[in-house]
């Protein structure tokens, strides 16, 4: 009776402790231990004309992808920030993620002023000057370079370590999908007028930057796609030859998700954590 009388007691203990879980509103759940990446923003600074839908899907594509990888994800439910490229109406933790995915960007180890919008621009020579000159070297060296680190901006690295405890991560997300340009039989689903449409093409440049809550650090990636026969290939296995233009995006976000999940599991959460 004696024993069964403590039981009871140790049970009502732990039902008044204060409930400590993250009510995060994020569309998937995730464990304490290990990591737990926000998803804090998946936008364009550098083409302004691509839909909101592709923002939408190309997120929730990389959240199934990091989940493959066994990384806990939370999203946000304005993980695309639509308003932010364009007015300030978006909500006070949008506008800092969108300065933070900025801050990312220009102190990167190569910052493409060339695929970089006047909201990014004006970033840039306000932080770190008007040195910013497109070289197709710097780029070629930077594309392949190893998995090296930099850091945020202090104040904005507690600004990072705010908005992760809020929601119980340990690292924030982010993606800057600069240029998309998918053709079939002369659709057009991106910004680009060349006249020549004729016959399938596939381009898409994206850089993407994890960041540690707890100290700042930056790791950057970058993932290309241009037409290839591997890649023809594959959509024309999966769809079929009358497989239209949205149908051959989702093809290449598919192979880009993955390719981003893969290396921010074998290096990036590495990274960011040693240096």
């Amino acid at each position: 009776m004696l024993m069964f009388k403590k039981f009871l007691f140790l049970l009502l203990c732990c039902l008044m402790l204060p409930y400590s879980g993250v009510q995060a509103g994020g569309l998937f759940s995730h464990h304490t231990a290990g990591p737990v990446i926000l998803l804090g923003e998946v936008q364009s600074y550098g083409d302004y004309e691509l839909k909101p839908d592709f923002f939408n899907t190309f997120a929730d594509k990389l959240s199934q992808q990091l989940q493959n990888q066994k990384i806990s994800v939370i999203n946000r439910g304005s993980v695309t920030n639509e308003s932010g490229r364009h007015d300030t109406s978006q909500s006070s933790e949008d506008q800092m993620l969108s300065i933070i995915h900025m801050d990312a960007i220009v102190h990167g180890h190569q910052f493409e002023y060339g695929y970089a919008t006047a909201k990014l621009k004006h970033y840039a020579d306000a932080h770190v000057g008007r040195a910013h000159f497109y070289d197709d070297e710097k780029v070629k060296a930077w594309h392949n370079q190893p998995h090296l680190v930099y850091r945020l901006s202090p104040d904005l690295q507690e600004k990072a370590q705010q908005i992760a405890n809020k929601y119980g991560a340990t690292d924030l997300l982010f993606v800057n999908d600069k240029d998309v340009d998918v053709r079939l039989k002369g659709t057009v689903f991106a910004t680009r007028t060349e006249r020549e449409t004729r016959g399938k093409k596939m381009k898409t440049k994206m850089d993407y930057y994890l960041i540690h809550a707890q100290n700042g650090h930056v790791y950057e990636g970058h993932c290309e796609i241009n037409k290839t026969a591997q890649m023809m290939n594959f959509a024309i296995v999966k769809s079929g030859k009358g497989m239209n233009v949205d149908e051959m995006l989702n093809a290449v976000m598919t192979v880009q998700t993955k390719t981003i999940a893969e290396d921010v599991a074998k290096h990036g959460l590495k990274a960011v954590n040693e240096s």
